[in-house]
């Protein structure tokens, strides 16, 4: 079947707004006799009458205004599809990222990668030595950050995009013998390490809430430490998966009596998503064939 052509939606547009063949082909910069045979060819394809044309002018059939919606509609994706190469072609300059160390070490590769390839132009500063989720907000809000991968609740006044999500687990020595499903019991006499930071400390609380009672022996500021001490028999705490990947040689997780999830977004402040360089760096992000290409995806790491 053949099918419309956008010049001749062009054309049938241009005669509807000018109300004439005359008036299309001056606006159209082409001749009058083009225009009607480009307005015939359609009418032909779509086996419907489109126009009616008198002497005072042409106006559009109950067919005709049907059609020109839609080819109002295909023209202007015509259009954007200009746009968004220009677009692409254009992104470059410099945006700073901000994250977890956990992110930045399991996701960002890939899509920074693939980034970099196709927008030589586009550099991209990483700061990964964020611990606290509202610290990341308040760097987008400082200015500090362009772009910052957060943990959701973010608080007001962000774009967020959804991201990838991951889960607090039950971080013990390997030598530690621990049945599933897990129990409270199972950890009687054995040091817990508290991780001081928001995200693991409302999980405790929720934790305690269903019948967790162990006081933390130790409060430690970062998983990687704490994670050597379990290695060691020390104790064992409560971390989000992603951050004690890949597991140190003697430590074994498992998963919690209660479910605790970690959801990712990518956030940025309304005007800097709006631009071109920060729209790039964001579709990258959130490209699910790029995620899939980490370690962690392959490891089912991530939810």
């Amino acid at each position: 079947m053949t099918k419309p052509k956008l010049n001749q939606l062009e054309m049938l547009v241009a005669v509807a707004d000018e109300g004439s063949f005359g008036g299309a082909a001056a606006a159209l910069d082409c001749t009058q006799s083009r225009v009607s045979h480009g307005i015939g060819e359609l009418e032909n394809t779509l086996g419907q009458r489109l126009l009616h044309r008198s002497r005072s002018g042409c106006t559009p059939t109950d067919a005709g205004h049907r059609v020109l919606a839609t080819a109002r509609q295909i023209l202007r994706l015509a259009a954007s599809l200009g746009d968004a190469a220009r677009e692409d072609a254009a992104v470059a300059g410099h945006l700073r990222l901000a994250c977890f160390r956990s992110v930045s070490t399991h996701l960002l590769p890939s899509a920074l990668a693939a980034l970099e390839a196709d927008h030589p132009g586009l550099r991209v500063d990483v700061d990964d030595g964020f611990e606290e989720r509202d610290a990341l907000a308040q760097a987008l809000r400082d200015g500090r950050a362009d772009v910052a991968i957060v943990q959701l609740p973010a608080g007001a006044g962000l774009r967020t995009r959804d991201y990838v999500a991951d889960s607090y687990v039950l971080v013990a020595p390997g030598s530690l013998a621990l049945r599933a499903p897990l129990s409270w019991e199972q950890l009687d006499g054995l040091p817990y390490i508290q991780l001081d930071c928001a995200g693991a400390l409302g999980v405790a609380a929720r934790c305690r809430e269903a019948g967790f009672a162990a006081p933390p022996a130790r409060t430690l500021a970062t998983d990687s430490s704490i994670a050597a001490l379990a290695a060691r028999g020390l104790g064992y705490s409560i971390l989000p998966r992603l951050a004690v990947h890949p597991l140190p040689d003697g430590v074994q997780t498992m998963p919690l009596p209660i479910p605790a999830r970690r959801q990712f977004a990518i956030a940025a402040m309304p005007a800097t998503a709006r631009e071109p360089a920060a729209r790039a760096l964001i579709r990258y992000l959130a490209n699910p064939a790029l995620q899939r290409q980490s370690e962690a995806y392959r490891k089912g790491l991530l939810e």
